[in-house]
């Protein structure tokens, strides 16, 4: 059995829907051959989102696959990020708290940056042989997004864990477009169904290698 956790983050600032916590719990209510899956919201919140997830790991044990998931604003594709860095910078974006940290180490003294371990080739292969536009991305920003996966990184290595983890980011919802004031022409989004679908491939791509090696 494949253990895997999906993480999605509530709504924030003005977008009164954040679809990677939607995409989180639909697809952890999804049976897949030998996988069990669970879903966790975590709060859009500098002091407690890591804690959120750290005490949902520590009530329920080591997952094989942690995906974490967050919306990435005017995203052209599903991005798969390949590396978050030790830096917390709200980037103009105060949190749900009002936090607004600013050239800050997420931990002083701990390494520069992790690289994801999923196997973000396979899933960008995958998405595509079913027309998902989706690319490698080599910055996951400052912000929480960025925070949550170094934070996750950090623990699975110091907890000496063989749990493969990273970050996906999703783009708008076409509702969000159709809200936008100043939008500009033709700015990207991507129908629910369309990322549920993704998410789905994710889990089974991942789920596929973790299986090969165990």
């Amino acid at each position: 059995m494949v253990r895997i956790l999906l993480t999605g983050y509530e709504p924030y600032g003005n977008f009164e829907r954040n679809p990677s916590a939607e995409v989180a719990l639909a697809v952890g209510k999804s049976t897949f051959g030998n996988c069990q899956l669970d879903s966790l919201i975590l709060p859009v919140s500098f002091r407690k989102t890591f804690e959120t997830l750290r005490e949902n790991l520590e009530k329920r044990g080591r997952p094989d696959i942690i995906i974490s998931m967050g919306l990435m604003p005017f995203a052209s594709s599903i991005q798969l990020e390949r590396v978050a860095i030790n830096m917390k910078d709200y980037d103009g974006v105060p949190d749900n708290e009002g936090a607004t940290p600013q050239d800050e180490y997420i931990i002083p003294g701990a390494p520069a940056a992790y690289f994801s371990t999923l196997p973000i080739r396979q899933i960008a292969d995958a998405l595509a042989k079913e027309g998902i536009s989706a690319v490698i991305s080599n910055s996951a920003g400052t912000h929480l997004c960025n925070f949550i996966m170094y934070n996750v990184l950090h623990y699975i290595a110091q907890q000496g864990w063989k749990t493969r983890a990273g970050f996906v980011h999703l783009p708008f919802l076409p509702e969000h477009v159709q809200k936008l004031v100043h939008r500009p022409q033709n700015t990207p989004s991507l129908p629910f169904d369309v990322m549920v679908k993704s998410a789905e491939l994710i889990v089974q791509a991942a789920a596929e290698v973790v299986s090969r090696k165990a």
